[in-house]
């Protein structure tokens, strides 16, 4: 059994970026928040390239990460085919500190559906030690934004933006600058 804590899955929302792997082999990266409730594991898709891809193979791996760029460019961006590696025919970030294979059961909605975890297997692939950064953290949040912004437009989503991008300027280390300015390139501000 997969003790989930081990990885830091615990009550609440964690922020992963989940693989998946199309009906013609071509792997996907996308970050979702991992929600632990209740007993329960979850996240929510809108309808997307990710939502296809489970729905086709019911399977998805959720890639526990801490650079900040490669939230971005996941979620605002295709990654490169470079950007994955196989383990047992399915996509896993190279970059991923720890992964979790999940058994998908997918509850379609018309906007946005609830996918049900089951773990299936895992690894740790290093055991890097990271304190809480507050510019790491304003870069996730600035992306959620972003991701609003890009598909529902919105003068209120870049100004949470711009708060988040001074937070990472006063908090953040070169990574975190370097993820805001390319979030605000693919978002085309």
């Amino acid at each position: 059994m997969i003790d989930l804590a081990e990885f830091g899955i615990h009550e609440g929302i964690s922020e992963v970026i989940v693989t998946t792997l199309s009906v013609n082999g071509v792997p996907n990266a996308a970050p979702v928040g991992l929600h632990k409730k209740d007993g329960r594991l979850f996240f929510r898709l809108f309808n997307s390239k990710t939502l296809d891809n489970v729905l086709s193979r019911p399977v998805a791996c959720a890639n526990i990460v801490d650079d900040p760029v490669l939230f971005v460019r996941s979620a605002l961006s295709d990654m490169d085919s470079g950007d994955f590696e196989f383990v047992d025919g399915f996509p896993v970030l190279n970059e991923a500190l720890a992964w979790i294979r999940f058994r998908c059961e997918c509850k379609k909605g018309e906007k946005i559906s609830v996918v049900e975890l089951s773990p299936v297997s895992c690894a740790v692939t290093s055991l890097t030690v990271r304190p809480v950064n507050r510019g790491f953290n304003a870069v996730i949040e600035a992306l959620v934004d972003a991701t609003r912004y890009v598909v529902f437009g919105g003068q209120k989503y870049l100004d949470r933006i711009g708060y988040y991008d001074k937070l990472v300027g006063k908090c953040g280390g070169g990574r975190e600058m370097e993820a805001m300015r390319l979030l605000y390139e693919l978002i085309g501000e």
